[in-house]
């Protein structure tokens, strides 16, 4: 019989190495027209959604340049509302003279992604590809609620959501086969 310390390592190490994944909390709704969501690079581009977290918590909301977008990213924290809502407004306008793209925007929760979603970023420089036009004029990423909304936006550097590296799946894996082999000496 092994000795538990063994086997106790052995969980830590898993434990450790899978707490970098992104924990979907599946509740958490971005609300969105169509597939993806729509951002202009304008003032006032809103990001709005539910969460199953009680009133008052911290959230994280980002929204982050992918592929051939010019690389950016922007972090606010916001205090969810009553019944678990969050509305958060971005001003996107300096990225106007930017290439425009796919972006990630993402819902974090204690430094950890619980839900994202893909969107895009029209600017004036979008790729040829690209059925999109800019319209600064128009904000095609907020939805229009009848109800009053009580949320507060908070700009605290500390409460961002940046995201720490840490250890891996990989490096997660490596140490359990090295802990592994060294139980069988």
């Amino acid at each position: 019989m092994r000795p538990p310390h063994t086997l106790i390592v052995s969980l830590v190490v898993v434990l450790v190495s899978v707490s970098g994944v992104v924990a979907a909390d599946g509740g958490t709704v971005i609300d969105h027209g169509g597939d993806e969501i729509l951002l202009d690079a304008a003032a006032d581009q809103r990001v709005q959604g539910t969460t199953p977290y009680e009133s008052g918590t911290v959230i994280g909301v980002r929204i982050k340049s992918v592929e051939d977008t010019h690389p950016f990213l922007v972090s606010k924290a916001v205090r969810v509302g009553t019944n678990g809502s969050f509305s958060v407004t971005f001003d996107l306008s300096e990225l106007a003279p930017l290439h425009g793209g796919p972006v990630h925007v993402e819902v974090r929760h204690n430094e950890t992604t619980i839900h994202e979603i893909d969107g895009v970023l029209v600017t004036k420089n979008m790729p040829d590809d690209s059925t999109l036009t800019y319209h600064p004029s128009t904000d095609e990423s907020t939805t229009t609620d009848s109800s009053p909304t009580t949320t507060t936006t908070t700009d605290s550097g500390s409460l961002s959501g940046v995201q720490v590296p840490g250890l891996g799946l990989a490096a997660g894996v490596v140490a359990l086969v090295s802990v592994a082999l060294l139980a069988r000496r």
